[in-house]
């Protein structure tokens, strides 16, 4: 079967006439026509039937088509399978923000380095944003904070860092600041504000965001306290805080992946660039 006339005929389903097949696919409604005709032919059941001035599927057709549509969907993605077993075509690879700020540099220039054809997107957003974007197939990878749930056996969560969370203050601080929060919504934000609670009650709460580089430039200004999760740059870029930890909590950063890829060469070059 011709997977030519098979498209010829979904496009004529869709455009609910031969011209209008005709006119999407380039040829000339006797083309069309004489596809349709042959599939006929090859399944002996009628497909199309006049409806009006255009036409429309016959039941038998009906039956058909959401198979005729999968075989035309399969062969389309089939470069892309091939693709995906060689160190090249896209990478989508979604990072929280203070992820990004500690791995953009080794992954853009890693990647470059290792896999120059591997065209590699990165998309930054909260963990659970992340999440969905990866379940969904928008992402192929995401480097998220640890989910507060049990992840499907089909999906693969590799630590890449653990954290620990503590008491960020400025160095030359005044007694009694307003604590700026890590929003409670977000997964590290949960942890942090159990941290919080246990050490300072019902603290004076000034903000509360899902910005962590923003908080510890308030931190910075005076503007505020936080408990928060130290990533590695955080002291690198924000010098005049200090940084106490609180007891045994912390954060894991790590990478999810689907099980099923775990041997692709892009994967596997991922987590050598990334060190899990």
């Amino acid at each position: 079967m011709d997977l030519r006339f098979v498209e010829t005929l979904i496009a004529a389903v869709e455009e609910a006439s031969l011209a209008g097949a005709a006119r999407r696919l380039g040829v000339t409604p006797a083309a069309v026509s004489q596809r349709v005709e042959v599939l006929e032919a090859q399944l002996q059941v009628p497909l199309l039937v006049r409806s009006g001035r255009g036409m429309a599927a016959t039941p038998e057709c009906e039956a058909l088509l959401p198979d005729l549509q999968r075989m035309v969907a399969i062969h389309a993605g089939l470069p892309q399978v091939l693709v995906r077993d060689q160190l090249k075509g896209p990478l989508r690879l979604g990072a929280i923000s203070t992820a990004l700020a500690d791995h953009a540099a080794d992954l853009v220039q890693g990647l470059k380095h290792a896999a120059p054809e591997v065209e590699l997107t990165l998309t930054p957003g909260a963990s659970a944003e992340l999440y969905e974007a990866f379940v969904q197939g928008r992402l192929d990878a995401a480097l998220i904070v640890a989910p507060p749930f049990t992840l499907p056996k089909t999906m693969r969560f590799d630590v890449l860092t653990v954290q620990p969370i503590g008491l960020l203050t400025p160095k030359k601080a005044a007694r009694d600041l307003p604590f700026l929060i890590y929003a409670r919504s977000a997964w590290g934000g949960a942890a942090c504000y159990r941290v919080l609670e246990q050490h300072f009650g019902r603290p004076r709460i000034l903000c509360e965001m899902d910005a962590l580089e923003t908080i510890a430039q308030l931190v910075e200004d005076g503007v505020g306290q936080a408990v928060l999760p130290q990533w590695h740059g955080l002291l690198r870029r924000h010098e005049a805080v200090r940084f106490t930890p609180l007891g045994a909590e912390q954060r894991q950063l790590g990478l999810l992946t689907w099980h099923r890829d775990a041997r692709r060469p892009v994967q596997r070059m991922l987590r050598q660039v990334l060190g899990v």
